[in-house]
């Protein structure tokens, strides 16, 4: 099993997601439809994922014991041949589905980068198609790799190769990619966004979402009950670059409200032409009184690198950040401990729960037999395949993309099988469930809360987020989609 982490894409699209509450979306597309799927209404608890057991015979209609992923009834099946699909809508025929995957796997300074998205698509799809696929229809995958300074080629090569969605994709520099996504209509359920302009774009569903205008706080009372005076002079750090910079500015918005003092300026590090020298940047920190640090960068080499220069400099204060700091390099790595005092925030069950948690160990199983890599942003790629999959069989015997964008729309409560706390795709609504980790040597330990296949959960600690560049620079409309 090969484990990798998210690399310099970043996707604090990570801060996986729970039901929320507030206006949802409306899809540019009109076609009465609605479907939900099952999740459980919590409060301020936890909630247990499902148990490891073997595979359950399900209740769907289509009869019983239909193979199952997780708690999902896997969506794949042969139909009955009775398709109507006249190939007038791209990308479909009565026999055939073709979609579009992505990563930034060309990017020369990581290569590989993220493609244990790519991969689990290809594996999912795979699977589905073993089952019958959509109502019968077959599912190509094409791929296209950004190398993340060529997004807008590979976007335009997916509008004009005719596909029906994009799926499970994920390009650093999204927000590239707009004009040309929205000309050709094409519609996306992407394992992660990180520009607002595409988050929080009309005909784009994920699985797991990171609207700009929101933010999931609970992980904020966590860390101030935890360790009280470390709030009291929090400095910032990130990376040049969008969602770094977005990401600390939703922070600093929202984190006060939990007895969070900023001091300032936010500090920024070059992630293009790299760092040689942390001593300038941990000495200007040091004059700030810093009692803590958020994070927003990579873990290797850079957030191991500054750490280690700010201890050699009499620097140790407790540092919180994302998901993508979930890697088995960056725990591997910490052979020293220097990182003992990095926190992490998620809402995806990690993987060393797999035990307890049945949807993980089918993932895991699923990329071992199909030789691919894993990572959480595999889960959040084959979390959102499966959601693609869901709607698009729901469509029946016409496979269009105004109906599964209407059915993502109303779908408003989704876990991906049990891969993670329950979301709200069709609201584009952030979590309200979370778990806090930090590295303990070269393992991740929970911190809270400490039972396996657990989530900490509070509907009310969503914070609404206004007044940040990203934002004013979108113009939301009234239903929270960008005027410019």
């Amino acid at each position: 099993m090969r484990v990798r982490g998210s690399g310099v894409a970043l996707a604090f699209a990570l801060v996986l997601t729970a039901a929320g509450c507030g206006s949802d979306r409306t899809a540019s597309t009109e076609v009465a439809a609605s479907t939900t799927s099952s999740a459980a209404a919590v409060g301020d608890t936890t909630i247990a994922a499902p148990a490891s057991d073997s595979t359950v015979a399900s209740t769907d209609p289509a009869g019983p014991d239909v193979e199952q992923f997780g708690d999902l009834a896997w969506p794949c099946g042969p139909g009955d041949g009775a398709n109507t699909d006249d190939g007038s809508e791209p990308g479909v025929t009565a026999t055939s589905v073709s979609i579009a995957a992505g990563d930034d796997a060309g990017f020369a300074t990581a290569p590989g980068l993220n493609k244990e998205m790519t991969e689990a698509v290809q594996a999912f799809a795979a699977k589905c198609n073993e089952l019958g696929g959509i109502n019968g229809r077959q599912i190509t995958v094409n791929y296209y790799d950004a190398a993340i300074v060529n997004v807008a080629q590979a976007i335009q090569s997916a509008c004009d190769e005719g596909n029906f969605f994009l799926v499970g994709q994920g390009w650093s520099l999204d927000s590239g990619q707009e004009d040309i996504r929205t000309s050709c209509g094409l519609p996306a359920v992407p394992a992660y966004s990180v520009s607002a302009a595409f988050g929080m774009a009309r005909d784009v569903f994920q699985s797991v979402p990171n609207p700009a205008d929101e933010i999931p706080s609970l992980v904020f009372r966590q860390f101030a009950d935890l360790l009280p005076e470390a709030v009291t002079k929090v400095a910032t750090l990130g990376g040049n670059f969008s969602a770094t910079q977005e990401t600390i500015a939703k922070v600093r918005a929202a984190a006060p409200k939990y007895g969070w003092t900023f001091v300032d300026p936010p500090l920024e590090y070059d992630i293009f032409s790299g760092v040689t020298d942390w001593t300038p940047m941990v000495k200007q920190i040091l004059d700030l009184g810093a009692t803590s640090i958020v994070w927003a960068g990579a873990c290797l080499p850079n957030l191991q690198k500054f750490v280690q220069t700010a201890k050699q400099n009499g620097l140790d204060v407790p540092i919180l950040t994302d998901s993508n700091h979930y890697e088995t390099a960056c725990a591997a790595a910490n052979v020293d401990g220097s990182l003992d005092d990095v926190y992490l925030r998620f809402a995806t069950v990690p993987f060393e729960d797999a035990s307890v948690n049945k949807a993980t160990q089918d993932y895991l199983d699923l990329m071992e037999a199909a030789g691919g890599g894993v990572s959480l942003l595999g889960t959040a790629a084959a979390s959102g395949f499966l959601m693609w999959a869901t709607a698009a069989s729901e469509c029946g015997a016409q496979l269009t993309r105004a109906c599964v964008v209407e059915r993502l729309s109303n779908l408003h409560e989704w876990t991906g099988g049990g891969l993670h706390a329950p979301s709200d795709p069709g609201g584009n609504h952030p979590p309200d469930c979370i778990a806090l980790f930090k590295l303990s040597g070269t393992t991740y330990e929970r911190v809270a809360p400490v039972e396996p296949g657990t989530f900490e959960c509070d509907p009310s600690a969503i914070e609404t987020i206004s007044g940040t560049p990203a934002l004013e620079a979108l113009n939301l409309d009234a239903e929270r989609h960008p005027q410019n």
